[in-house]
């Protein structure tokens, strides 16, 4: 079975270290997509500095 991938950054889901062993982060940018762990951990220091999400758009996996 195939981990899944992170569409925001291309890596495994929840980590390269652990693909597929449990469900990563919610990405904030629409409460429905899962990012891995580390883009989700980026995506609330984004909003906790105020720079804003990097849109989906600009996401190396393009859905």
């Amino acid at each position: 079975m195939t981990a899944p991938i992170c569409p925001r950054c291309g890596g495994a889901i929840p980590n390269d270290a652990t693909p597929g062993a449990y469900p990563g982060a919610l990405s904030r940018t629409d409460n429905e997509t899962e990012i891995c762990s580390e883009c989700g951990t980026r995506e609330a220091l984004e909003q906790f500095f105020g720079d804003g999400f990097m849109p989906q758009s600009e996401w190396l996996v393009k859905s």
